[in-house]
């Protein structure tokens, strides 16, 4: 499914069997990661997944490829109270060379600068460039036509 681009920010609305109806899904481009707000049937928490985000084709006609980098960031509420989790995972992938050390360091990274621009002494979350398209009740504003 095709996800729109309103600016640096991918979005698109999913439905999937673990969620009580349609989420939406933000990907921010500049930062590496994916956000949805109550998945998996979760209550006030939003899933923030680091992410490395590939763009191919023409820049008339981008393809983002999204992988995941693991680790992951749970947010109570609209924040600041948050939780890493999946570093393990991380750890893993590394011992098991199934992740270089570039991707390892890019993940941590990533996973920093959202904490520090986001969730750390009263950055604005959620994240201004999502705002606008988001809804806590998931009665979503129409995103815009390409």
């Amino acid at each position: 499914m095709p996800a729109t681009r309103v600016d640096r920010v991918l979005i698109r609305d999913q439905l999937y069997h673990r969620h009580a109806g349609p989420r939406r899904y933000f990907w921010l481009l500049d930062e590496g990661v994916q956000l949805v707000y109550e998945p998996f049937g979760w209550v006030g928490e939003w899933y923030v997944d680091v992410v490395e985000i590939d763009t191919r084709g023409d820049a008339a006609d981008p393809v983002y490829h999204v992988t995941d980098a693991y680790v992951d960031i749970v947010v109570e509420g609209m924040g600041p109270t948050y939780r890493m989790i999946d570093l393990d995972e991380l750890a893993q992938a590394f011992v098991s060379e199934c992740l270089d050390p570039t991707r390892v360091v890019g993940a941590l990274l990533h996973a920093q600068r959202f904490v520090e621009s986001y969730l750390h002494r009263g950055a604005p979350f959620p994240p201004p460039q999502i705002q606008r398209h988001f809804a806590a009740d998931h009665h979503y504003p129409p995103l815009p036509r390409p």
